[in-house]
């Protein structure tokens, strides 16, 4: 008797359709909400590195006529442009700017001259090397610190630092700690 029953209810179960979209929304809708959701967090991101490229532009362009505001520094100057031009988007107080100026292109990115005299192929504490940028040490980088002179090439770098807002988003890009946007912008400056 109870096993005609039990058969009974398992057959009337599986033809009952009742709450099937229910079950099936409970398997997908969680994976739906976390697609939507990443997928908001992937546009907060890369509107933030647009602005930050557009703000880095800005910056690059208030300077490269050797314009500098009453009572500042040409780097002050810099700064300052590059973050009002981010202030709608980005907090401000986050962005870090640098500027590094070269003779010319080819000079981007290039070391300090060294005289290799144990012959490892790196500069070892010791070694005597020429000081492009007049700093006092040995960079793998001859740019020198600034906006540059009149005719050099400069290159403008901005970093923000970017926190996932969602933090199930955040562990699933692998963004526990922030993400760290960076722009550049290369100008040459003009005769001034």
């Amino acid at each position: 008797m109870h096993a005609r029953r039990l058969r009974t209810w398992i057959a009337d179960f599986r033809r009952d359709s009742r709450g099937v979209t229910a079950i099936e929304f409970a398997m997908v809708g969680p994976v739906l909400v976390l697609f939507i959701v990443g997928t908001i967090e992937t546009g907060l991101l890369l509107t933030a590195q647009q602005v930050l490229d557009d703000a880095t532009f800005a910056g690059a362009r208030t300077t490269k006529t050797g314009y500098t505001a009453t009572n500042s520094t040409q780097a002050a100057t810099i700064t300052a442009a590059i973050k009002k031009a981010a202030e709608s988007y980005l907090d401000p107080s986050k962005i870090v700017v640098t500027s590094l100026a070269y003779e010319d292109l080819s000079k981007i990115g290039v070391a300090e001259d060294f005289v290799d005299t144990n012959k490892n192929g790196k500069w070892d504490t010791g070694e005597t090397f020429t000081d492009t940028n007049g700093n006092g040490k040995w960079d793998a980088d001859r740019g020198r610190a600034g906006a540059g002179q009149s005719g050099e090439i400069v290159v403008f770098k901005a970093t923000y630092s970017w926190t996932v807002r969602t933090p199930v988003v955040a562990r699933w890009m692998n963004a526990n700690a922030p993400i760290t946007l960076t722009s550049r912008t290369v100008v040459k400056n003009e005769p001034y």
